[in-house]
């Protein structure tokens, strides 16, 4: 009797810990990078981490490229799937500081 618990137990226990390494494949995402090329005939896009390390890498689905518009230079947060393939793509909102810009300090010297 007490052989049986312990077998229904360890049964249970281990239905749990594959439950829980099947839900564990979160997708990994690259907040702050920057679109450094796209290639729409290998369906790859080319981005830089904050960390600065280049990554090309294939989308999951070819309507990413077209949903997405995405071009050289534009911050993005991308996300990938456990098989290293782009699912989502977003655009950083806001305007991007304009070289423009100077301080009035700089204009005066």
């Amino acid at each position: 009797m007490m052989t049986s618990r312990i077998t229904i137990i360890t049964v249970c226990l281990l239905c749990l810990v594959g439950a829980t390494a099947l839900t564990s494949n979160a997708a990994t995402s690259f907040n702050g990078s920057t679109i450094v090329n796209i290639d729409q005939a290998h369906r790859t896009i080319t981005f830089q981490t904050r960390e600065g390390e280049n990554w090309t890498l294939p989308v999951a689905d070819p309507e990413i490229l077209k949903e997405v518009r995405v071009s050289k230079g534009d911050q993005v947060s991308i996300e990938i799937d456990p098989n290293d393939k782009i699912t989502r793509i977003l655009k950083a909102s806001g305007p991007s500081p304009s070289p423009q810009s100077q301080s009035h300090d700089d204009v005066m010297k």
